[in-house]
């Protein structure tokens, strides 16, 4: 039987590079407070990377940048699958993701029908909104992304810059989506997708 410490070391060191562990992950391998020890050794060690508490990194590693980090939608999305939760972008984070925005938001709010929380990583956060079921009706991700753009932005903050911007990815949404999930987005929102998709271009 291998010990506690020697079982989370060899799933760790087996691992690839650039995945999160939680430590619930080792639950199987011994006590909470042993696993919190040898974590705490393999971060010492340089082996593992502590992104908030109970979240360690096994870092990819560039010759020139040393230690190479996820985004935080990455990070987002791995304590949504650990937590079998549904998340979606909000806010300006939806910005970012479209590329409406080149700044980075210190807090990325999500959507969640999971816990409402705050997660602290380095200088940032991660919010966890909680929300309800409904608010996930629109199942499509990019035309969710779309909606809440919209809804940050503002109805009266709608410009023709902005629709130019957001065209493109308006345009790489299916039709079919458009035509069964758009109908739960407010009408204003609807009006505004419904004349970029069926033109192609913004008067």
């Amino acid at each position: 039987m291998q010990s506690s410490k020697n079982q989370i070391e060899t799933k760790v060191l087996k691992s690839s590079r650039g995945e999160i562990f939680f430590a619930e992950d080792f639950m199987k391998y011994g006590s909470p407070e042993n696993i919190r020890l040898t974590l705490f050794r393999m971060e010492k060690d340089g082996l593992l990377n502590r992104l908030s508490q109970g979240i360690y990194l096994k870092p990819k590693q560039d010759p020139l940048l040393g230690d190479i980090y996820p985004g935080i939608e990455e990070i987002a999305t791995a304590i949504a699958k650990r937590d079998k939760a549904r998340i979606a972008p909000t806010g300006v984070m939806a910005l970012y993701v479209l590329g409406l925005t080149t700044q980075v938001p210190l807090k990325a709010v999500y959507l969640t029908d999971g816990s409402q929380r705050d997660i602290k990583i380095g200088n940032r956060t991660i919010k966890f909104k909680r929300t309800a079921p409904k608010s996930f009706a629109i199942k499509d991700e990019l035309l969710h992304l779309i909606v809440q753009a919209f809804k940050e932005t503002g109805q009266q903050e709608i410009t023709v810059s902005f629709l130019e911007r957001i065209k493109p990815s308006v345009l790489k949404v299916d039709r079919q989506m458009i035509e069964t999930q758009l109908k739960y987005a407010p009408v204003w929102i609807q009006k505004a997708i419904h004349h970029i998709y069926q033109s192609g271009y913004v008067d």
